[in-house]
């Protein structure tokens, strides 16, 4: 009998991490670009080139075992890259699975890849690089007791962001917790009491705490109290490392005013206890929204004030040539500009047009049927749509946002004035921006279909 515990236990090696293999895909993608016009490597090619076999690469991108650290080395070395402690972890104990490039094209030259849908996964090579915003929060979640504050319409990259904050946190020791008010009931979410408690809850299950809610939950102190105290006593004062709460589509409780009321001065006032209070310096809070709050909230009280705030913008020229490039698509400067004019650098069409670019659309199709009832964003049109017919007292305020006529015309140009709620709503679903003159549709295809299908259908 063996007396050695480990000794019958095959150790597994070295194998990539997310950040290894986001470092790899980016530098094969731009050796693609290089040398081959922009077309994928085959898994024959790749392996040609680094002198690994092809079940060694597919072992590698799939981190279900780990190899040596010499066969890691010719690999990063072949796209002129030296691997990084932050790039390998333990092949034990793997955490990342990633589409290996190889995959997106066949042997027939069919396009495998994958329909653009959700968050940009850590280890794509398709999400674009925001300068001044990632950076700045990726600096900003290390700073004891920050509140960082995100905001962007549905389909601008939130959440992919959010998903590289948590990761940047995690690969730090830091704790995380994700709340998505999405997952909240609305009958929790009327109920400022209720709604604390499924808080207090959802955070005590996502840290696997034993520490029963109950303790603290005292009715004569409000729930507000019993919340903090909950969350100092239980929670904080228990890590030995800092946590990273998440909220993410905050806008959910602006719907409902006491919850919001309760929430939010709540938020700002664990923020302020930071400042002197070294439990309270543990926890780092990120605030995601689509849109402001309508809600009259006090100054004194609201987060939304405090903290460092983030715009999420729609893509800029250069940013839509990269995407192209990790798609490998290659098209006329004249398109991408015609592109970029009709979508207003939107992520989410962006990414959906490169998709069928990329699957053999010509762009000339794509440009010619794009805000037809049988282009590609057919689905999300209708959608938006469907929005708007469900809630008809919206058509004659947006109308003019469509059709430009009967604006009130001043100094400064035509501007656009809508309800506060109404604004509020369309803001969060990505249907209209601000401007200095008031508000307009976020993109000329919005409007093209639009004016096509809801006036003249």
């Amino acid at each position: 009998m063996n007396s050695n515990p480990s000794s019958g236990k095959r150790k597994r090696g070295i194998a990539l991490t997310a950040s290894g293999l986001r470092r790899l895909n980016q530098a094969i993608q731009a050796a693609e670009v290089a040398e081959n016009e922009g077309k994928r490597f085959t898994v024959e090619e790749l392996s040609k080139r680094v002198g690994i076999s092809t079940s060694t690469l597919s072992r590698l991108w799939a981190s279900k075992t780990g190899v040596d650290r010499r066969t890691l080395t010719l690999l990063f070395n072949a796209f002129k890259l030296v691997p990084l402690e932050s790039d390998l972890q333990q092949g034990d104990d793997p955490e990342t699975v990633s589409t290996p490039p190889w995959a997106e094209t066949s042997k027939n030259g069919v396009s495998l890849s994958p329909y653009p849908s959700g968050p940009v996964p850590l280890d794509s090579d398709r999400y674009i690089h925001r300068p001044g915003i990632d950076d700045r929060a990726l600096q900003e979640i290390l700073q004891p007791g920050c509140v960082i504050r995100i905001k962007a319409p549905s389909g601008f990259g939130k959440t992919s962001l959010l998903l590289r904050l948590l990761e940047q946190a995690k690969q730090q020791g830091y704790n995380t917790v994700a709340i998505d008010l999405q997952q909240a009931d609305t009958e929790t979410l009327s109920q400022s009491h209720a709604f604390l408690r499924w808080f207090c809850a959802v955070l005590c299950r996502k840290l696997d705490s034993e520490t029963s809610l109950d303790q603290y939950w005292d009715d004569l102190l409000g729930s507000k109290l019993s919340t903090t105290l909950y969350v100092r006593e239980a929670i904080l004062s228990g890590l030995k490392r800092p946590l990273v709460l998440l909220f993410n589509e905050v806008e959910r409780v602006f719907e409902h005013s006491e919850t919001a009321r309760s929430l939010l001065p709540l938020l700002r006032s664990w923020h302020e206890e930071a400042q002197h209070d070294e439990v309270w310096k543990r926890l780092r809070l990120v605030v995601a929204y689509s849109t402001d709050a309508y809600l009259p909230l006090d100054i004194n009280q609201s987060p939304f004030n405090v903290g460092l705030p983030l715009t999420l913008p729609p893509f800029t020229r250069e940013q839509i040539q990269l995407l192209a490039q990790a798609y490998g698509v290659t098209w006329d400067e004249a398109d991408c500009d015609r592109l970029l004019n009709l979508l207003a650098g939107n992520p989410t069409l962006i990414n959906l047009a490169l998709y069928h670019l990329h699957q053999g659309m010509s762009a000339s199709e794509l440009l010619r049927s794009i805000a037809s009832s049988e282009g590609i964003y057919r689905n999300h049109l209708q959608r938006l749509m469907a929005q708007i017919n469900a809630n008809p007292q919206w058509v004659e305020q947006i109308q003019p946002l469509i059709t430009h006529e009967g604006l009130e015309l001043t100094n400064e140009g035509r501007r656009i004035r809508l309800d506060p709620i109404l604004a509020y709503k369309l803001e969060g679903l990505g249907l209209i921006q601000p401007t200095p003159h008031g508000w307009q549709l976020s993109c000329k295809l919005y409007q093209e279909y639009l004016q096509t299908y809801l006036f003249n259908p």
